[in-house]
């Protein structure tokens, strides 16, 4: 890790200790309304550190304070215009270990929420609720394994006749994995399914030709364009508790393969015999989808959404983004049409550090929407020199985002800072596109 970086947050430790359940309170002059920041942070100081910060219209920072981990801070500007707004910018440090290199680097992001109304509370929490389990199986009674597919599984090992049919593969699920594989030459699906898995480890032998055959046809989705899309889709076991059954395809292994498609064929374990007495375990659907289109018109489309019956076709924004240029490091324009509920400037840069930026900004009806970003208070900027000097590679990522259940930035922006439920823009039928 760079000895600069490291220095100073060594100082930022002490400062932690120093500053602790203190506000920090900037009094400007003039009026005598008082505005109030609450941050709830509930990461401790070795999983990230944090700061933040406000500005005003200009951009001039008017307040600044580490943040304690595992504790509540008020930042407090005295002497605000009254119904006055700033930009608040939160800023996180996080020391990175190379797995098995012994080395350390460090990653530096901001987030910044324009127009923050006094009273606001933000919630700096992990939502993942997701676990990981090595699974390790192994195939008798069978002469061929022609395909398998396990649901949200990253393949170390595929099963076959010279390794005595044992596969191994790494699954991310929030308590169900299960898998189909045809075998022998059929030309029908078979699957298995593992419950209430909550192990690291799993390893199971199994008879293939006792396993139960799936035969409903597979249910297709239409995407919006040809691309190489990655996408999870998963029955609603239980919102509350949020747990999901896995109908996804395989995840690739890195440096494998990636397909181009622009349509899913999802099988569904659904039966009527004694393996499986249950229509189905789950009620709705919930589905992700991520792709990017070809230059030069190229977009990203992300679509998050619950389903009561899964789609034939996945929904197309309503709203575009056209090309605008940008005038140097700190400004940005987006221009946009139709109806956007909230925008996201993304600048970032890879290196030692890494950075990365985004703005989250109210959109417009129709036209430009410019945003230069705001000063950098000097325990930040002397952090990095690339940070100080705005230097992320004169790109710019713009997203738009719209939803069925919220209209308008105000009540988008709310769902960011409360950050309690990881299943809001689900819920809220989120749909997006960026350049």
């Amino acid at each position: 890790m760079n000895i600069r970086i490291f220095a100073i947050l060594a100082c930022i430790a002490v400062l932690f200790a120093q500053c602790n359940k203190q506000s920090a309170i900037i009094t400007p002059p003039g009026n005598q309304e008082e505005f109030t920041l609450t941050v709830k942070n509930e990461f401790n100081e070795l999983q990230a550190h944090y700061a933040v910060y406000l500005s005003d219209e200009d951009g001039k920072v008017v307040a600044f304070r580490w943040l304690p981990g595992d504790d509540t801070a008020r930042i407090v500007v005295q002497g605000a215009a009254n119904n006055a707004r700033y930009d608040c910018t939160l800023a996180k440090i996080v020391v990175i270990d190379a797995s098995g290199s012994g080395l350390r680097d460090t990653a530096i992001s901001l987030t910044t929420y324009t127009r923050i109304a006094s009273g606001e509370t933000i919630n700096l929490r992990d939502l993942n609720y997701k676990q990981n389990t090595d699974l390790r199986v192994q195939f008798t009674g069978i002469t061929s394994l022609d395909s398998i597919i396990v649901s949200d599984g990253l393949t170390f090992s595929r099963p076959q006749q010279a390794n005595s049919f044992i596969g191994q593969y790494r699954v991310e699920h929030t308590g169900k994995i299960w898998m189909r594989i045809r075998i022998n030459g059929e030309d029908k699906w078979r699957f298995m399914l593992f419950e209430n898995v909550n192990s690291e480890n799993l390893e199971a032998t199994i008879d293939a030709t006792l396993l139960p055959t799936i035969f409903s046809h597979p249910k297709d989705i239409a995407l919006p364009f040809v691309a190489a899309w990655q996408y999870k889709i998963d029955g609603v076991v239980d919102l509350a508790a949020l747990r999901f059954f896995p109908l996804g395809d395989l995840l690739r292994a890195p440096g494998g393969a990636i397909p181009v498609f622009n349509n899913i064929n999802v099988f569904e374990p659904v039966i009527n015999d004694v393996f499986n007495p249950e229509p189905k375990p789950y009620g709705d659907f919930r589905v992700q989808v991520k792709g990017a289109g070809s230059p030069p018109d190229a977009y990203t489309y992300f679509s998050d959404r619950i389903y009561p019956e899964l789609p034939a076709q996945l929904p197309v924004p309503s709203f575009d983004l056209l090309a605008s240029p940008l005038s140097n490091n700190r400004y940005t324009a987006a221009n946009t049409s139709g109806s956007v509920d909230l925008l996201s400037f993304t600048r970032s840069r890879a290196g030692t550090p890494s950075l990365s930026w985004e703005v989250l900004a109210a959109p417009v009806t129709s036209g430009f929407v410019t945003y230069r970003l705001p000063d950098l208070p000097k325990e930040l900027a002397d952090l990095s020199l690339s940070l100080k000097l705005y230097d992320f590679g004169n790109a710019v990522q713009v997203r738009g985002e719209a939803y069925d259940q919220y209209q308008g930035y105000e009540q988008v922006i709310s769902q960011h800072l409360q950050n309690d439920d990881p299943l809001w823009q689900a819920k809220a039928g989120y749909t997006g596109k960026a350049r």
